[in-house]
């Protein structure tokens, strides 16, 4: 096998791409070795290996990304850019990318996974280029005779600059009936509005993501939001490269629907069916339960000696007391940085009352948003739930206020005062 397939390469011209009997060609290429599909590209054997891809909500696998294994004559590993980069100075990228597919759904046919899917990558050349080289996908499936929709194509997101070309491909693959993935969503110069018109099942985020949210508070905050804008626009969203508990436990809390990465599981080279995951996962879940708590905990253990200042300052208002003298003492804590007062429909009833230490606080960069008299806040989830829940103290979530410039929480709850319904609020320095 192996000399005939280097005979064949021998034989390609540079741009001679691949021939109309595709599959054929390819499956003259690979050979069965104790039970598995291997190949050889130009002295270099190909294997694979799977990782598999867990639903925390099943707590078990339901997916396996197909990754290629190469290694040199002498045995060493060689990386799977190296050998593609090969490919590409013979012209050959193609064929190769093909060769490796097959290998991966064969062996991965062979360990027969319920109707678990199989993500395999595609090169992003062959995506856009490789039906030129003649038809091989359709074939492919009917030959192995796979159902399409437990195949999902994994496409680089960044590597497709042709919108027309990208569309097409994707149409193609969809039109299988395949699943589609963006991968590496979040690398580079990572676009959404491509995530809106492609319509990807799957959204796979890139391991970086994960690695600065566990360094970087900021970038753990954004990423609830960010999985929450890939669900609104249709998709599930996965997170990989997950190393550690804590990243598991952060993505965890992010509300991602898949996970993948060493921490659950290495690649390996049979699929594994993962006997006793349900025991870890169960584990897992437990302690995500302790980590909310306590985050939870610590989160209002920072906030407690502002909520019993700010109750105080809303029984004074309700009172009869103007807000600014009621607010006094709470405006001398470290962290209060202004506290307003909002209408029932909130609009603010007058200026801000700021702390003595205003200097301090405001950023003369953004001294055209000093000025809240009037402004209307009813657009904000503080004011919101506090007008859904009367009587009960609300805390925001951590965002950029745009009176002070700066990560805050807000407090708020429903007041009397002067025969109306109002919101008091309070902003609080976040770090």
């Amino acid at each position: 096998m192996n000399a005939t397939n280097n005979t064949f390469m021998k034989s390609l011209p540079a741009d001679a791409g691949i021939p109309a009997s595709a599959l054929q060609m390819i499956e003259a290429s690979v050979c069965t070795n104790s039970g598995r599909a291997v190949s050889h590209y130009r002295d270099v054997k190909l294997n694979s290996a799977f990782q598999p891809i867990f639903s925390l909500a099943h707590r078990r696998p339901v997916g396996y990304e197909a990754l290629l294994r190469a290694y040199a004559p002498d045995g060493s590993a060689v990386p799977p850019p190296q050998v593609f980069d090969l490919a590409e100075r013979h012209g050959e990228v193609t064929f190769l990318d093909r060769l490796c597919r097959t290998i991966h759904v064969r062996n991965y046919l062979n360990d027969s996974v319920n109707d678990n899917w199989i993500f395999l990558n595609i090169n992003p050349e062959v995506v856009t280029d490789g039906r030129r080289h003649g038809s091989f996908f359709a074939d492919f499936l009917e030959k192995y005779r796979i159902a399409p929709h437990r195949i999902v194509v994994e496409i680089l997101e960044n590597s497709i600059s042709d919108e027309a070309l990208l569309a097409d491909a994707v149409g193609y693959y969809r039109d299988l009936g395949c699943l589609i993935a963006i991968d590496d969503f979040g690398a580079g110069h990572s676009n959404f509005d491509r995530i809106w018109r492609i319509a990807p099942q799957i959204v796979k985020l890139d391991r970086s993501m994960i690695a600065r949210a566990a360094q970087q508070p900021k970038v753990r905050r954004l990423i609830p939001n960010l999985v929450s804008l890939i669900h609104e626009s249709g998709s599930m969203a996965l997170m990989e490269g997950i190393e550690t508990e804590e990243e598991a436990l952060i993505a965890m809390d992010s509300g991602i629907d898949f996970v993948q990465g060493y921490y659950f599981a290495k690649p390996g080279e049979r699929v594994s069916h993962e006997i006793g995951c349900q025991d870890f996962m169960g584990g897992l879940c437990d302690r995500f339960k302790q980590f909310s708590a306590m985050e939870q905990q610590q989160y209002h253990l920072g906030l407690s000696p502002y909520l019993e200042c700010f109750l105080e300052a809303a029984r004074k208002i309700e009172r009869g007391m103007s807000m600014k003298p009621a607010s006094a003492t709470l405006l001398e804590m470290p962290d209060a940085e202004r506290c307003f007062t909002l209408d029932d429909e909130g609009r603010q009833i007058g200026d801000n009352a700021l702390p003595a230490r205003r200097s301090d606080i405001i950023d003369p960069r953004f001294a055209p948003l000093r000025d809240a008299n009037g402004a209307i806040w009813s657009r904000r989830h503080y004011f919101r739930r506090a007008m859904a829940q009367p009587g009960g103290v609300q805390i925001s979530r951590p965002y950029l206020s745009l009176a002070g410039a700066s990560m805050c929480v807000t407090l708020s709850v429903t007041i009397r005062h002067a025969g109306k319904t109002c919101v008091f609020c309070c902003d609080v320095k976040w770090s």
